[in-house]
């Protein structure tokens, strides 16, 4: 009891020796808060310098060359190039500039322009042959130099796709417009051949009355012939007006038939009249249904509004950014720390692995908090970054701090010079494969098979869902977590095995007592 007693004054001491030890070297404190400030100043100039790129594409300079000539259409001028020309200037999406092709070549070759937007000479010509039998599709040119700079150059494809969606719908615009008066026309001469058709079936009727009264005239007319044949004696004298009784009576029988085929044919062209009046009524009355204003025409160039919803907005490039540029500066910090800070060399023999290893770790794990603090400044008061929940993004930065820290010395002391290494390696791939840019499906087979082994992945998970996403981050602290404690166990694991074995020194062979010997 008594020697273990003498065991835990010795160890109180040890670590009281190595903070003694600390404060009395007044560089290597300076140093190791300058340290500390690394992820701080780093995201500082990483976010700033992109915290509202897309904010500001306004500012990339378009060149516009319009050859385009003006047509007339159906007694409308078509310049359809020169409106686009005025669109672009007033759209902020990106700064159009019209020049001539010459000055646009020149500028596109020495980088004041991105893009270069030629509309060509028969562009209007074009849009005036959509409707007939050989139409010709409007073309627009681009040019861009995606050699300069890869990402203006996906910004300005996207303005492209606009500019050809911004011309489908004037184009569209102007021949909607054209067939709502074409139908509006159609409508007005249905109605006219509908009333035409009413009063045709009108006078179809009152022939059919007129040749009803003929058809009885017919047949008194030949009531009345065979009356007077049977009147006129049968006599050689009389049989001349006999034949021609008989010639007039087959006439009026062929009339009567005549006159019942006319009947039969008024019929049918009253039934059709009728018929035609009715459906030519009523398809106009469709037709009228149908509006012609400018406002329809409009709505059928753009017949289809998006509706989109964000469950997690973001305001800006910097607060996308920023799990990543977080994850990426505390580990840089926690690399700048090791390399400055012995966590290993004890400053006298140690009785003991835990005071050994608290007084090392103690020193890394203020550090870590440092880091974390001045980042959590820096992120809330000088970069002006939103969260969803401040406390969830300070504990994320304090573990993320605390995690590198455990991985990166555990890393140097059990393996020494390779372990100094293989931090530089364990940097990269996390570089590669934590999905801080790009979903982990657009990412390499390697890399996506690598991600969830990666403590920076659940470090900008969690960052994700503090400052954007909301939600529960238990899991990725939980897995931080865990791999801070096994670093740290293998540490002390290391300590007790030197303490155990009268040996501190590293994989090089130089140890504590041998520096003491000498």
């Amino acid at each position: 009891m008594n020697k273990l007693f003498k065991s835990h004054l010795g160890s109180d001491y040890m670590f009281k020796h190595e903070w003694h030890k600390l404060l009395q070297n007044y560089g290597l404190i300076l140093v190791l808060v300058m340290i500390a400030l690394i992820p701080a100043i780093y995201c500082w100039l990483y976010l700033s310098s992109m915290w509202d790129t897309y904010g500001k594409l306004d500012d990339i300079p378009v060149a516009v060359v319009n050859h385009d000539q003006l047509q007339h259409y159906r007694g409308k001028t078509i310049r359809i190039g020169h409106n686009l020309v005025q669109a672009l200037k007033k759209s902020d999406s990106l700064a159009y500039h019209a020049v001539s092709a010459a000055r646009a070549k020149r500028g596109l070759d020495d980088g004041h322009y991105y893009m270069i937007v030629t509309i060509p000479k028969s562009f209007s010509k074009d849009a005036t042959t959509l409707l007939s039998a050989q139409p010709k599709k409007l073309q627009l040119h681009y040019r861009l130099n995606s050699g300069r700079n890869f990402i203006v150059s996906k910004m300005t494809n996207g303005a492209a796709t606009a500019i050809q969606s911004k011309v489908a719908a004037q184009v569209t615009k102007m021949y909607a417009g054209v067939l709502l008066t074409t139908v509006q026309k159609v409508g007005t001469g249905l109605t006219t051949a509908g009333q035409g058709s009413t009063r045709l079936a009108a006078g179809a009727t009152q022939l059919q009355a007129g040749a009803s009264k003929l058809t009885q005239g017919s047949a008194q007319l030949s009531t009345g012939l065979k009356t007077l044949q049977t009147a006129v004696p049968n006599s050689p004298s009389t049989q001349p007006l006999q034949q021609g009784l008989s010639r007039l009576a087959v006439g009026n029988q062929q009339l009567t038939h005549g006159l019942q085929a006319e009947s039969q044919g008024l019929t049918a062209i009253q039934s059709g009249s009728q018929q035609s009046a009715q459906q030519l009524t009523a398809s106009a009355q469709k037709l009228a249904t149908i509006h012609h204003q400018a406002i329809n025409a409009d709505a059928l160039a753009n017949p289809v509004a998006a509706v989109k919803t964000d469950e997690a907005t973001v305001p800006n490039n910097g607060t996308g950014m920023a799990p990543f540029a977080i994850a990426i500066g505390l580990f840089v910090g926690g690399i700048a720390v090791g390399t400055m800070f012995d966590a290993y060399t004890p400053s006298e023999r140690p009785r003991h692995w835990f005071p050994w290893w608290s007084a090392k770790f103690s020193v890394v794990g203020i550090v870590g908090v440092l880091q974390a603090s001045g980042l959590y400044l820096v992120l809330r008061q000088v970069i002006g970054l939103t969260t969803q929940s401040n406390a969830q993004l300070y504990g994320l930065l304090v573990v993320g701090a605390l995690t590198f820290l455990a991985l990166i010395f555990a890393l140097r002391i059990l393996l020494g010079g390779f372990g100094t290494w293989l931090v530089t390696i364990v940097l990269v791939l996390q570089l590669s494969a934590s999905a801080g840019l790009y979903p982990v499906q657009l990412t390499s087979s390697f890399a996506s098979q690598l991600n969830p082994y990666l403590p920076m992945t659940y470090l900008i998970d969690g960052l994700r869902h503090a400052i954007s996403l909301g939600g529960s981050i238990q899991f990725d602290v939980v897995i931080m977590g865990g791999v801070m404690v096994l670093a740290c166990g293998l540490v002390a694991v290391k300590f007790m095995i030197n303490v155990h074995t009268d040996k501190f020194g590293f994989l090089d062979g130089q140890d504590l007592e041998a520096t003491t010997h000498e």
